[in-house]
């Protein structure tokens, strides 16, 4: 049996250590993630935390779920929005929709249609569905925006490409509208 010069085995050892973390908290993630389908909010809560504060978006995303609906946690909006806003910097497109509709709503943060429209923006730009039908509402009714009827056919049907049902009877609602005119 042949063994591997000790010189060979540092950067092989480095390499291991440098993705253990990785993999340890991508099966936090997964725990967490299983426990929140068996609707054991605690254990899903102590699974995420942990890898949250080391920055995992999807965590993140989980715990402001959890805060957002009061699952494992008491209720808390402020902290759900918080947890939402970390996951959406880093690019999370549901934390970006659910920060975006905080925005909109003032549900947990200052109301501010110009941040609603920025992260609404950015998650539809990721193809999610929701995003891109709020947006087109948004253009609609120009609200945080300028209005503008054209771009927000474009974000319905976008929307309405990607299965949101919403943005189809919003597209049938909005060119019926403007037929009759």
């Amino acid at each position: 049996m042949a063994f591997l010069p000790v010189a060979r085995l540092i950067p092989i050892a480095a390499l291991a250590m440098a993705f253990a973390p990785g993999l340890a908290m991508a099966q936090s993630f997964e725990l967490g993630l299983s426990a929140y389908n068996r609707a054991d909010f605690e254990r899903a809560f102590d699974e995420w935390d942990a890898i949250a504060q080391f920055g995992n978006p999807r965590a993140q995303f989980g715990l402001g779920l959890l805060y957002s609906l009061g699952q494992g946690v008491e209720e808390d909006d402020v902290r759900a929005m918080d947890w939402f806003a970390r996951a959406a910097r880093h690019g999370h497109p549901g934390a970006q929709l659910f920060l975006a509709h905080g925005y909109e709503t003032g549900k947990g943060v200052a109301l501010d249609t110009e941040q609603a429209f920025h992260w609404y923006l950015q998650a539809a730009e990721q193809g999610l569905g929701k995003a891109q039908n709020n947006l087109g509402r948004l253009f609609e009714n120009g609200v945080g925006v300028t209005p503008d009827i054209d771009v927000a056919i474009y974000w319905y049907e976008e929307a309405a490409r990607n299965g949101n049902a919403n943005a189809r009877a919003n597209l049938a609602r909005l060119m019926n509208s403007l037929i009759e005119k």
